[in-house]
């Protein structure tokens, strides 16, 4: 791919996000991804199979961003305490969710997954949660090993780490940053103090 087209591909890409993060699979059309990029809609499939195989790509992009940040989160904190590791991860993942169009795609992508692909998104977000669990599973385990927690089965971890980053993520849409900066604070000390105050 020569450096015009892979341009090109790199527009169409960032223009599509941002349309599918703002309005919708369904209501973005393969006309306006080429209006924004600048191109006519039958040069689009230089690029593209079907606005299907592009979705399905960018939903394997963002989802690669999001890993590359939970990776790179614990192997800087490898050597930390659990808690430090935990904050870490709940702020570093904060940084995705406000990262443009990516955030808003992630939790478009999650929440109302578009019906002809609602399956394989399924199947995709199953896997993810599986790789996340994987994380959370040696971090629970080293706060075991700790002694922060002895009464806290695996399980309420897990879902307890969900609910809290799955309601962080829908405050970043409603609030400004600096408002969501004060709610992790807030919502992290309670989650931290429940972890080990009532499971200890």
């Amino acid at each position: 791919m020569n450096d015009a087209a892979a341009s090109t591909a790199e527009r169409i890409e960032t223009t599509a996000l941002a349309l599918f993060a703002r309005q919708g699979y369904e209501a973005t059309t393969l006309a306006q991804i080429a209006e924004g990029v600048g191109i006519r809609k039958p040069s689009l499939y230089n690029h593209i199979e079907s606005k299907e195989s592009l979705f399905l790509y960018l939903v394997g992009q963002v989802e690669a961003a999001f890993f590359a940040i939970q990776d790179a989160s614990l192997a800087r904190y490898e050597l930390a305490c659990t808690e430090e590791r935990l904050h870490a991860l709940v702020k570093d993942l904060s940084t995705f969710i406000f990262t443009e169009s990516q955030g808003a795609f992630y939790k478009r992508c999650l929440l109302f997954p578009p019906e002809p692909l609602d399956a394989q998104i399924r199947a995709i977000n199953a896997q993810n949660e599986a790789r996340i669990d994987e994380a959370l599973r040696a971090l629970y385990i080293q706060g075991r090993n700790e002694g922060y927690w002895h009464r806290l089965d695996e399980r309420a971890f897990l879902d307890a780490f969900y609910c809290l980053m799955d309601g962080l993520y829908s405050q970043r849409f409603i609030y400004s940053h600096a408002e969501y900066e004060r709610r992790l604070a807030s919502s992290w000390r309670v989650f931290w103090a429940g972890l080990v105050h009532v499971y200890a």
